[in-house]
Parts: C-alpha cells; structure tokens; sequence
C-alpha cells in the first residue's frame, strides 16, 4: 500500500514514493492533501489514523480529481485496513480488532475552504459510501484544534451522517491532549497534538505534509538512476558505504580500501565504498548548525532491506562498518514495492556517516521466503545520499520545515 503509515509490523514504516503503483493523479493528488498516517496504536489496539485535514488544498482537489477517482485511492486504503492492519492488530490484541481511532486536526482550516461547495460535495458523497460499505469501521474519532467557524459547518456535515456514527464523533476543546491522552498513549501520540512521538527517523516525521514542506516531496526522476548501483544475494546480504559530511573540503575524501577492513573474509562483498558531501562555495549560504543528510534507494526484488547508520568523527580512519555512534537504529524497509527516502540528522556539522544495508532475515518481513532458485539470484540495490539542500536545489523544492 503507497500510503504513509508508522508502527506496525507487517508493512514496513513508508510515505507515499513515486513507485509505479502510484499513479500521476495520485501523486497531483498528494499535493493538496493535508497529511494522513496510520499511526500506531491506542490503549485498546485500535490502529490510530491522523489527517491534517486543515491543511487540504480544496479547491486544487475538485480539480484535480473527479469522484470516481477519489473514491478509487479511498476504497483502496480501506480495503488495505481491512486485511492488513486489522488483522495484525487482532493478533497482538488476542481478539477481533475491525474498527480504527481517526484524529482529524483543523490546525490551519480558513472560511475559504469550508464553504468550497464542489470539495464539500465531495465530501458528502464520501461519507455516503463509507456508511453503506463501511458502516462500523470508526471506533471513535476525535476532531482538533476546530476554530469558532467550523461550528456552521460542522450542522450541514452532521446532517449526511448516521446518528450512529455521530455518537462516536467527539469535537474537542482547545486543551485537547487530555482527551487524546485517555485514549492513546503518549508515547504514540504525536508531539504537535501533545504526545511524545516524533518519529524523528522518517522524512516529515509522525505525519508527513507536503502542504506544510516538512519532508521532501521528490519527483518521479528522483528515483530513478540513482547515484549507486550494488548486488546483494542471501549468500552475501551486506552492503555499506561512507559518506563525508564535510562540504568545506573537497578533497577530504579518499577511497577507502575493502582489504583494509578487519572483516577480511567478507572485504569482497561488503562493498564499503566513501563519498562526500558537495564543497560549498566561500560565498554561499552559511553551512547550518545540523546537517540534514537523505538517502533514496530501490531494490528490484526481495523481500525487504534494513538499514542502519553510524557516525563517526573525522580523524578516526576505519573501513569497519560497525566502528561508529549509532544514529539510525535498525529499520526494516520494502524497498522492491516503492521506492524510499529515509532522513539522517547528523551529530556535527561535519564527519562520516556509515550506511549499512543488508538483506531482512526470516523473522524480519511478513514477505514469503524466496524458493531456492529465487534465492540465487542477486538483488540490485541502488541509491543516492545527498545533503538537505542539495537535494533542495536540484529537484527545486520548497525549504524543508522540520518540526
């Protein structure tokens, strides 16, 4: 499913990638929505989904999009609750979970977008459909940070639904974390709504925004003929690489030798290669006191990659690709169904960043084993890592608003 979500086990943590089962629509779509996630879970196992539903570009939707076609990406993201979420939820509750948490935050709503009359029809139709094949999905849905105006609007929007469904609809204060917080735990509630989740190791954080920019919406071509292409096999799962955070010296780089490592035996297929970061000109922007590091990568089959990161200061000269801090614990990714962009917020201004990769074990993916003969053939790896605002400047992006 190319959809945001965080916490859970049997999909790896994503955002919506250019991959190619997302369509062009979808990715126009992308643009004018708020932010949605399914985020984790609340005190009783229910899956939890967050919108920014105060962020949506209204009128940029009735444009972009026709009923038919809104109807299509939301029916595809009910069905995947249905027999993804709602099962593995099940399981670790030890009884039948089939109904969600839903926190809608208006957070940034104006007049303009709710008397927009096509994406309010749109709207209506939506619910429509959501009682007739979805009747007893919401468990309980929490509306946030509404200003004095969503009242008017909120009398026409409770006219199109079901007394049943309005009973489960709570329209809190402007003190709202106490309620959240009775239903979902601190811990898995995110921090711009009062909790303590940040989810500081996926670009744009709990619920990535493109309205807001607080993550990197990258075109199609971001994604393809990335900077590096490796092979991986189940014979041979690893991969690292070096990356210098040093824009200030071009020349801080040198190859480093695979031979050198005291890994000896695997030299050949760890594959420890360096880079650096882009020198900055004398006369350019100021060099920031936190460097924000991306990487892009894609596998072409598979059943998913992990990835960890090191830090390591410069002055310490080592191939091994576990001499370092750890700054991105081990994270589980699928990058044969989409594409992925993760985030790295490097220590100091400037050092070496170690990118380990290596093949998901038996226990790590809820993907099929290959057979053996799928086994022998090798998985192509590629990706590029790449400086904040060198990325910024070469997809022309908006600055990134971390939060």
């Amino acid at each position: 499913m190319p959809y945001p979500i965080r916490g859970y086990y049997s999909v790896p943590d994503a955002n919506l990638t250019a991959g190619t089962q997302v369509s062009d629509v979808q990715l126009k779509l992308n643009k004018t929505f708020g932010g949605g996630c399914w985020h984790k879970r609340d005190k009783d196992g229910h899956p939890v989904y967050i919108e920014r539903a105060g962020r949506y570009l209204m009128k940029d939707i009735s444009k972009l999009s026709t009923m038919g076609g809104l109807f299509e990406f939301h029916f595809l993201m009910q069905e995947f609750i249905n027999r993804t979420i709602f099962p593995e939820c099940s399981q670790l509750a030890g009884r039948e979970i089939s109904q969600q948490v839903v926190v809608f935050d208006l957070a940034g709503i104006s007049i303009g977008m709710l008397s927009h009359i096509p994406a309010l029809n749109m709207l209506r139709e939506m619910l429509s459909k959501d009682q007739l094949y979805y009747p007893e999905c919401m468990y309980r849905t929490y509306i946030v940070n509404a200003p004095s105006m969503f009242v008017t609007a909120w009398k026409m929007i409770r006219s199109w639904l079901d007394p049943r469904v309005i009973s489960k609809i709570h329209i809190l204060s402007k003190d709202h974390t106490g309620e959240l917080l009775k239903q979902i735990p601190a811990a898995n509630l995110p921090s711009f709504l009062g909790g303590n989740c940040r989810c500081s190791h996926m670009p744009g954080g709990c619920v990535p925004s493109v309205p807001l920019n607080n993550y990197p919406d990258l075109p199609r071509r971001a994604y393809v003929n990335l900077r590096h292409q490796v092979q991986v096999s189940y014979a041979h799962p690893h991969h690292s690489f070096v990356y210098d955070v040093d824009p200030t010296d071009p020349d801080a780089v040198t190859p480093v030798s695979p031979m050198s490592s005291p890994l000896m035996g695997y030299a050949s297929w760890l594959g420890i290669k360096r880079e650096s970061s882009k020198p900055v000109s004398p006369s350019g922007p100021p060099i920031p006191k936190t460097r924000c590091v991306y990487m892009r990568f894609t596998a072409d089959r598979g059943r998913g990659i992990v990835v960890e990161v090191l830090w390591r200061p410069h002055g310490i000269e080592s191939s091994d690709r576990d001499d370092g801090v750890l700054v991105y614990p081990e994270a589980l990714f699928d990058p044969q169904r989409a594409p992925v962009l993760i985030e790295i917020e490097a220590p100091n201004r400037t050092g070496q960043l170690i990118f380990n990769w290596r093949i998901a074990n038996f226990d790590e993916s809820q993907a099929p084993f290959p057979g053996p003969e799928e086994a022998q053939v090798p998985i192509q790896l590629e990706y590029s890592i790449d400086l904040e605002e060198d990325l910024v400047e070469e997809f022309n992006l908006p600055p990134i608003k971390h939060e």
